[in-house]
């Protein structure tokens, strides 16, 4: 007699429908590892003992993976793995591996030193820093294992993946077989979220299924279901077989211009960091990058980067840009996302005059094969756009974010002095509707709450008096809901991650824009 179906409801990290026998990965920490995931035992004799060569190994191991997924034409996965590669490479976490050795084995150093590091940036407030302590910790394991001799568990497929705290590399280890997973820690921001969001499987978070390994299992929006009826099991099938063709169909209009169904044409623009993310955008037929934000590389600084370091970080990130316009935002350090040398200061918001000359010299000359615009961030003045404009060469167009209450009430002056603008709803949202930017309330859909539209249909009209472009790099730009009203508003180019290209195109291909102004207005008046 087959058990009644169990239902576990969590918090989707990645949507879809998923069907597959559960296996769990890594349900105790590294292998030997206690629940605490602190070695236990020594490593053994005979067993690599050279801390070097292990890191080394889970480095080449990722590099070559990399490549696979590459070639496979799965760039945002690949560069992700390339990521975790160049943590393995990380000689300071190596390092602190290395000192833990007096009081662990080299198993149990590694366990120490990759915890240390994740819980370091597990406790930031940026929910994005902090999704990478789960690739931390993933590295850690995979060096424990090299150590340990452990040989690669093989899965049967297809699988719905589960584990405490499943990392980007547990789902690319089983990519071709993989129907969902399920991790009761992480989040939407954590590179495992973003895996599953290319790859095109669900993920769940908050779960942990009470089962044994092989039962049957059902991902469906925000509930796993183990041992599925009959019925629930042809139901998912059939789900499954649906968003397949949804997703090729999507895939083949990336050759088709985003058109509205009146004629209306909007440029698509997408927000990348990485060369990763910048070569997916425009394999997804992206006109060029509307964001491409240059903070991230220098959130461990220990002080201002130079022009140097700027010009190696920003570099690979333009390169796959040449010919297409290219958006540099200047470095938006902020109270989420603060490096050490800034907290515990009373940092406005703007870095010091050199520290932001340097940049902007270093972004003229890595831009210089591009379409290059810059664009500073956090705007509240006119006066903060034209200090700045100084130190660009004039050819170069500069513009301002939107993104204040203070800068939407100075939008006319501000419009006067830059050259185009940039709406960021995510911050504009919590501006204006006095939310945390991680507070659970504020989500894209939130940029049609009357406040915020209003806001954005005033940017957009200041844009009109001055003629200046504006455009749309937020959230709520890739927004189901959003996009209607801000086509509804006037915005003609719109931003978006490089996953979301196919879906934003498709969908503008079937709006007509004067009922969006008509939907637009009854919010708005």
């Amino acid at each position: 007699m087959t058990d009644a179906p169990r239902r576990y409801t969590g918090v989707p990290g990645a949507p879809g429908v998923g069907l597959g026998r559960l296996h769990r990965v890594g349900a105790r920490g590294p292998a030997g590892a206690g629940p605490d995931g602190a070695a236990t035992g020594t490593d053994g004799a005979g067993l690599p003992a050279d801390l070097g060569a292990a890191f080394d190994v889970v480095a080449a191991g990722l590099r070559k993976r990399a490549e696979a997924l590459r070639a496979d034409g799965h760039a945002e996965p690949a560069g992700i793995v390339e990521t975790m590669a160049l943590i393995a490479d990380d000689p300071d976490l190596r390092g602190a591996a290395a000192a833990e050795l007096a009081a662990h084995s080299p198993a149990g150093a590694v366990t120490a030193a990759a915890s240390t590091y994740a819980d370091l940036l597990a406790a930031l407030p940026d929910p994005t820093l902090a999704g990478r302590a789960a690739d931390v910790r993933q590295v850690g394991r995979r060096v424990v294992a090299v150590l340990r001799g452990d040989p690669a568990a093989t899965v049967d497929g297809p699988v719905v993946l589960a584990g405490h705290e499943l990392g980007a590399d547990d789902l690319l280890e089983v990519a071709d077989d993989l129907a969902g997973a399920v991790s009761q820690l992480g989040g939407p921001n954590a590179h495992v979220a973003i895996v599953a969001r290319a790859l095109g499987v669900p993920l769940l978070f908050g779960v942990t299924p009470e089962a044994a390994d092989g039962v049957p299992a059902v991902l469906d929006g925000d509930t796993l279901i183990v041992e599925p009826t009959p019925e629930q099991e042809r139901a998912a099938r059939t789900a499954v077989r649906a968003a397949a063709r949804r997703r090729a169909a999507l895939a083949a209009g990336r050759t088709l211009p985003a058109v509205t169904r009146d004629g209306h044409t909007v440029t698509l623009l997408a927000n990348v960091a990485t060369a990763e993310e910048s070569r997916a955008a425009v394999a997804a037929g992206a006109e060029g990058a509307g964001l491409v934000r240059t903070e991230l590389p220098f959130l461990t600084a220990r002080g201002w980067p130079g022009e140097a370091a700027h010009a190696a970080a920003l570099g690979p990130v333009l390169g796959p840009l040449a010919g297409l316009v290219a958006t540099v935002r200047t470095l938006d350090f902020a109270p989420d996302k603060l490096p050490p040398f800034l907290r515990g200061q009373a940092y406005a918001g703007e870095p010091p005059r050199d520290a932001l000359a340097a940049q902007l010299r270093a972004v003229a000359a890595a831009g210089a094969g591009t379409r290059l615009r810059v664009m500073l961030p956090m705007v509240r003045s006119a006066a903060q756009v034209e200090r700045a404009r100084e130190l660009l060469p004039a050819a170069v167009p500069f513009g301002a974010m939107v993104e204040t209450g203070a800068a939407v009430e100075a939008v006319d002056e501000i419009a006067a002095a830059a050259d185009f603008l940039s709406i960021g709803t995510n911050d504009l949202t919590a501006s204006l509707l006095g939310l945390g930017r991680l507070d659970p309330a504020l989500t894209p859909a939130r940029a049609a709450d009357p406040p915020v539209l209003r806001a954005i249909a005033a940017t957009v009209a200041a844009g009109r008096r001055h003629g200046r472009p504006v455009s749309v790099c937020g959230d709520a730009a890739a927004d189901p809901h959003a996009i209607p009203l801000l086509v509804g508003v006037g915005c003609r180019i719109l931003s978006v991650a490089p996953s979301a290209l196919d879906a934003v195109r498709a969908q503008l291909r079937e709006l007509d824009t004067a009922e969006c102004a008509g939907a637009a207005a009854r919010i708005v008046s």
